[in-house]
């Protein structure tokens, strides 16, 4: 017997067990309604309704338990429905999204105060960390949603892509790279003194990967986890280049330092990430498909 079944008897004894008229509230023909008491009886092995002259009555002392409990069961569910309901409609609840700080201070800094302003019933908690450890607390449902750079090192994360962008070669204006029109080959970044992020961050083990697939043995003169320090070397030292994304050396105020796409191009592709196959809040699923809209419409325009 299920809840469907147990309101379709309620309405039946609220509109005096009258099957015609019940038939109309429900719309469902009455020889279905008649055939769906007839079943239920026989499934359950009881009997709901007194009978007379081959017309419903009343109900049986266990219809009357049954009608009692029902409505309860009944206005229970209801409670239930509504309550899912509101709880989607109102985007309220608390979502954990964990993001690079670099990322956060080049692609999210107007994403996230958008956020905030149209939601503010929703409690946005950021966790800052690098790459791997965003997605081993994603793994471990710690967070709900992470911003990675893609692609991600583990299989079960379920990548969106809402940024593309590209890793630069950076140098300063008396460098020779200057003198070389269109992208850098990357053999010849690799001969130069590179200045780059730490390990922690996704696009340094990413720079590697590439080194290794060409063969190449690069010179890292200095790794940080300050993007701006890097540039601020590129600016001072004429034999030293940094290798950072596009985006965040677009933060940079100084005047002595330019940058380049590599040859072959270098993605820096950010995706915002879950697990696949584990069941989002509503809430989460809105947070979600909120920031893969904004970037939609927002592409290039941080």
């Amino acid at each position: 017997m299920d809840i469907h079944q147990i309101q379709y008897l309620i309405t039946i004894v609220d509109n005096d067990f009258n099957l015609t008229k019940s038939s109309r509230v429900l719309n469902v023909s009455q020889p279905a309604l008649s055939k769906l008491i007839s079943e239920l009886e026989n499934v359950e092995q009881i009997q709901i309704f007194t009978r007379g002259k081959g017309r419903i009555t009343g109900l049986t002392h266990t219809g009357e338990d049954l009608i009692k409990h029902g409505r309860q069961l009944s206005q229970d569910y209801d409670e239930l429905i509504k309550s899912i309901h509101d709880r989607a409609d109102s985007k309220t609840g608390s979502v954990k999204i964990g993001i690079a700080p670099v990322i956060i201070s080049t692609v999210f800094n107007r994403a996230i105060p958008k956020f905030i302003q149209e939601n503010p019933q929703i409690d946005l908690q950021i966790v800052e960390k690098g790459a791997y450890e965003l997605q081993k607390k994603l793994i471990l449902q710690e967070i709900d949603l992470a911003v990675l750079v893609s692609p991600a090192t583990y299989p079960s994360v379920q990548e969106e892509k809402i940024y593309d962008g590209s890793v630069a070669v950076w140098f300063n204006k008396n460098h020779r790279f200057h003198n070389i029109n269109g992208p850098i080959p990357f053999k010849e970044v690799a001969k130069e003194k590179i200045v780059t992020l730490d390990d922690s961050f996704m696009v340094t083990y990413q720079t590697n990967q590439k080194f290794i697939r060409n063969d190449l043995r690069p010179n890292y003169f200095f790794k940080t986890s300050s993007w701006d320090l890097i540039l601020n070397i590129c600016s001072e030292m004429d034999d030293a280049v940094g290798i950072i994304a596009s985006p965040i050396g677009e933060n940079y105020a100084g005047t002595n330092i330019e940058h380049r796409d590599m040859d072959p191009i270098f993605p820096w592709t950010i995706s915002i990430c879950s697990i696949k196959d584990v069941y989002q809040d509503a809430v989460v699923k809105y947070t979600k498909d909120w920031f893969v809209n904004y970037f939609k419409n927002h592409q290039g325009h941080k």
